[in-house]
């Protein structure tokens, strides 16, 4: 029987591994080079903006008005699509879940940011599973109480409560909400006594501090302007940076003697994660120029809503701090579920 030739085995196999590593190597160059070639004629066809909650709040409003715009810069239309269930996570799974090439568009807000820590079982995660691309808004909340109690300021708020330990309590739009965590967050800070009575939204919880059935509450700006103007409700501190301008005589919680604090709902805009950098940039500008129109920019400021256009760098630190901020508070509250 004859040996074997080890030498041409040996030659043979160099041949066909070097032929493998060709191949494999084309194939990579072949899908960077469609990648860049889809990026480079971004986009050829309508966007879906997905809004990870039901028509008519908040952030239906932010998304309807931005897509038109931002559609006008982009050359294309924007399609919204209201996603809502699960705390915006429905929606956030869907977007993570599809095709990373720029056409499926996520309103990111604050409750991704700690979605993880309030249900570690998701089926995706919120934060690991998106690429920002740039904020949107922000809009503050704002610190109320029913004109059935005698308080007229943050401070009268304060000594009433250690006045009357145990009696005050506070609505807000649902346990986990931003709300609901920025009135923990001031009850922490400045040692302030009340029950929480959470919500299914904060219309509901506005009702009821108009009609004394709780004392204190804390809404977004915007839907509690009606209550205010007519004198149902108190305005006590707005939670922005500065004070809003729709509420100019009502002071911020950092000029209460929590400096630097600053608290509201936002939005922005993320994909799914290895969308291409052209993409990601394309998308960038054009909410950027979207977000400069005269029209747009004055109906955020009629409704308290601040722009916070940036880059993605900077929207990955937002998230990443209020991550951090509100991890911890939401384990001390018991909030995770199972």
């Amino acid at each position: 029987m004859n040996k074997p030739n080890f030498h041409l085995w040996r030659a043979a196999f160099h041949r066909l591994a070097a032929a493998a590593l060709a191949l494999s190597t084309l194939v990579a160059v072949g899908a960077v080079q469609a990648a860049d070639a889809a990026a480079s004629t971004y986009p050829d066809k309508p966007i879906r903006l997905i809004v990870p909650f039901t028509a008519g709040g908040q952030f239906d409003y932010i998304a309807r008005l931005v897509s038109v715009p931002l559609g006008k810069e982009l050359g294309q239309t924007i399609i919204v699509e209201n996603v809502g269930g699960g705390g915006g996570n429905l929606g956030g799974a869907k977007v993570a879940n599809a095709a990373p090439d720029g056409y499926t568009l996520l309103e990111y807000g604050g409750n991704f940011a700690i979605a993880k820590h309030l249900s570690p079982k998701l089926t995706f995660d919120p934060i690991a599973d998106l690429t920002p691309v740039s904020g949107l808004s922000i809009a503050p909340h704002v610190v109320l109480v029913s004109s059935a109690l005698p308080v007229k300021t943050f401070g009268e708020l304060l000594a009433y409560a250690k006045a009357h330990p145990g009696k005050l309590n506070y609505g807000s739009p649902g346990v986990g909400s931003s709300m609901h965590l920025t009135f923990e967050a001031i009850k922490q800070h400045f040692g302030l006594d009340a029950v929480h009575v959470p919500y299914r939204g904060g219309s509901n919880a506005l009702n009821d501090l108009a009609g004394g059935q709780i004392d204190v509450g804390i809404v977004a700006v915007a839907p509690a302007m009606p209550f205010i103007t007519s004198g149902q409700i108190r305005a006590l501190a707005v939670t922005s940076a500065q004070r809003a301008p729709s509420l100019p005589d009502v002071p911020a919680v950092s000029e209460l003697g929590y400096a630097g604090f600053e608290s509201g709902s936002w939005a922005g805009i993320a994909v799914p994660k290895n969308t291409p950098p052209d993409v990601v940039n394309r998308l960038n500008a054009a909410i950027h120029r979207a977000m400069r129109d005269p029209q747009l920019l004055h109906a955020l400021e009629s409704q308290s809503f601040k722009p916070i256009a940036g880059t993605p760098a900077q929207m990955r630190q937002r998230i990443d701090e209020e991550s951090a901020h509100y991890g911890p508070l939401i384990k001390r509250l018991g909030l995770t579920s199972d």
